[in-house]
Protein backbone atom coordinates (compact mmCIF):
# COMPACT_ATOMS: atom_id res chain seq x y z
CA UNK A 1 0.00 0.00 0.00
CA UNK A 2 1.29 3.65 -0.85
CA UNK A 3 1.17 5.82 2.17
CA UNK A 4 2.67 8.80 1.08
CA UNK A 5 -0.35 11.36 -0.29
CA UNK A 6 -3.04 8.97 0.11
CA UNK A 7 -6.10 9.33 2.45
CA UNK A 8 -6.70 7.16 5.12
CA UNK A 9 -9.31 7.34 8.32
CA UNK A 10 -8.74 5.91 11.80
CA UNK A 11 -11.41 4.82 13.90
CA UNK A 12 -9.94 5.50 17.51
CA UNK A 13 -7.30 7.58 16.13
CA UNK A 14 -6.72 10.14 18.94
CA UNK A 15 -5.08 7.59 21.19
CA UNK A 16 -3.69 4.20 21.95
CA UNK A 17 -3.28 1.87 19.08
CA UNK A 18 -5.52 4.39 16.42
CA UNK A 19 -2.83 7.18 17.67
CA UNK A 20 0.14 4.99 16.73
CA UNK A 21 -1.39 4.53 13.61
CA UNK A 22 -2.53 7.52 13.06
CA UNK A 23 1.04 9.17 13.48
CA UNK A 24 2.69 6.12 12.01
CA UNK A 25 0.54 7.01 8.59
CA UNK A 26 1.09 10.99 8.91
CA UNK A 27 5.26 9.85 9.17
CA UNK A 28 4.63 7.95 6.03
CA UNK A 29 3.29 10.64 4.70
CA UNK A 30 -0.39 10.22 4.08
CA UNK A 31 -3.10 12.17 4.87
CA UNK A 32 -4.88 11.40 8.00
CA UNK A 33 -8.63 11.33 9.47
CA UNK A 34 -8.66 10.97 13.08
CA UNK A 35 -11.76 9.81 14.16
CA UNK A 36 -12.88 9.55 17.48
CA UNK A 37 -15.33 10.28 20.67
CA UNK A 38 -12.46 11.85 22.47
CA UNK A 39 -12.59 15.73 21.14
CA UNK A 40 -9.48 16.68 22.82
CA UNK A 41 -7.57 14.01 22.35
CA UNK A 42 -8.03 14.04 18.68
CA UNK A 43 -7.74 17.45 18.34
CA UNK A 44 -4.51 17.68 20.44
CA UNK A 45 -3.24 14.57 18.13
CA UNK A 46 -4.85 16.61 14.83
CA UNK A 47 -2.39 19.55 15.65
CA UNK A 48 0.39 17.71 16.77
CA UNK A 49 0.42 16.10 13.28
CA UNK A 50 -0.03 19.29 11.00
CA UNK A 51 -1.54 20.10 7.57
CA UNK A 52 -1.94 16.75 6.40
CA UNK A 53 -4.48 15.57 9.62
CA UNK A 54 -8.02 16.26 10.38
CA UNK A 55 -9.92 15.30 13.83
CA UNK A 56 -13.55 14.88 13.40
CA UNK A 57 -15.77 13.40 16.14
CA UNK A 58 -17.13 10.10 15.49
CA UNK A 59 -19.05 7.61 17.04
CA UNK A 60 -18.47 4.70 15.04
CA UNK A 61 -21.97 3.13 15.35
CA UNK A 62 -23.45 6.37 13.58
CA UNK A 63 -24.60 6.29 10.28
CA UNK A 64 -23.89 10.37 9.96
CA UNK A 65 -20.92 10.58 12.24
CA UNK A 66 -19.46 7.63 9.74
CA UNK A 67 -20.01 9.16 6.74
CA UNK A 68 -19.03 12.77 7.78
CA UNK A 69 -15.83 11.25 8.36
CA UNK A 70 -16.02 9.71 4.82
CA UNK A 71 -16.96 12.72 3.23
CA UNK A 72 -14.21 14.67 5.24
CA UNK A 73 -11.73 12.50 3.63
CA UNK A 74 -12.42 12.80 0.28
CA UNK A 75 -11.67 17.07 0.76
CA UNK A 76 -8.84 15.84 1.47
CA UNK A 77 -7.83 13.77 -1.25
CA UNK A 78 -8.20 9.90 -2.09
CA UNK A 79 -9.52 8.00 0.45
CA UNK A 80 -7.15 4.36 0.14
CA UNK A 81 -7.53 3.46 3.37
CA UNK A 82 -9.51 2.35 6.53
CA UNK A 83 -7.95 1.10 9.93
CA UNK A 84 -10.58 0.26 12.27
CA UNK A 85 -8.91 0.56 15.64
CA UNK A 86 -12.62 1.95 17.94
CA UNK A 87 -13.28 -0.58 20.55
CA UNK A 88 -13.91 -1.25 23.92
CA UNK A 89 -13.57 -3.99 26.63
CA UNK A 90 -15.69 -4.88 29.59
CA UNK A 91 -14.04 -6.58 32.52
CA UNK A 92 -17.13 -8.50 34.12
CA UNK A 93 -17.47 -12.12 35.07
CA UNK A 94 -20.39 -14.50 33.54
CA UNK A 95 -21.38 -14.22 37.26
CA UNK A 96 -20.34 -12.41 40.19
CA UNK A 97 -21.07 -11.70 43.66
CA UNK A 98 -23.88 -8.99 42.31
CA UNK A 99 -25.01 -11.39 39.88
CA UNK A 100 -24.91 -12.08 36.31
CA UNK A 101 -22.86 -10.21 33.83
CA UNK A 102 -24.76 -7.25 32.38
CA UNK A 103 -26.48 -7.84 29.41
CA UNK A 104 -26.36 -3.55 28.83
CA UNK A 105 -22.23 -4.03 28.88
CA UNK A 106 -22.00 -6.95 26.42
CA UNK A 107 -24.59 -4.99 24.20
CA UNK A 108 -22.82 -1.98 24.28
CA UNK A 109 -18.92 -4.10 23.69
CA UNK A 110 -20.53 -5.93 20.38
CA UNK A 111 -22.20 -2.63 19.12
CA UNK A 112 -18.99 -0.59 19.24
CA UNK A 113 -16.54 -3.60 18.26
CA UNK A 114 -18.72 -5.40 16.06
CA UNK A 115 -21.47 -3.30 14.30
CA UNK A 116 -19.80 0.11 14.60
CA UNK A 117 -16.62 -1.75 12.47
CA UNK A 118 -18.81 -3.15 9.78
CA UNK A 119 -20.48 0.53 9.57
CA UNK A 120 -17.26 2.50 8.67
CA UNK A 121 -16.11 -0.40 6.65
CA UNK A 122 -19.70 -0.54 4.45
CA UNK A 123 -19.47 3.69 4.06
CA UNK A 124 -15.96 3.75 3.12
CA UNK A 125 -15.72 0.67 0.72
CA UNK A 126 -18.76 2.01 -1.47
CA UNK A 127 -16.09 5.07 -1.70
CA UNK A 128 -13.16 3.37 -2.75
CA UNK A 129 -14.71 0.62 -4.16
CA UNK A 130 -15.22 3.80 -7.23
CA UNK A 131 -11.79 4.21 -7.66
CA UNK A 132 -9.34 3.26 -9.97
CA UNK A 133 -6.28 0.76 -8.93
CA UNK A 134 -3.04 2.96 -8.69
CA UNK A 135 -0.49 2.59 -11.06
CA UNK A 136 1.53 0.78 -8.69
CA UNK A 137 -0.58 -1.64 -7.66
CA UNK A 138 0.02 -5.22 -8.14
CA UNK A 139 -3.60 -7.24 -8.56
CA UNK A 140 -2.16 -9.69 -5.61
CA UNK A 141 -1.22 -9.84 -1.71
Amino acid sequence: MQIQNNVFIVTGGASGLGGGTSRLLAAGGGKVVIADVQADKGEALARELGANARFVKCDVTSEADAQAVVDAAGRMGTLRGLVNCAGIAIGEKTVGKEGPHSLGSFTRVITINLIGTFNMIRIAATVMSKLEPTATASGAW
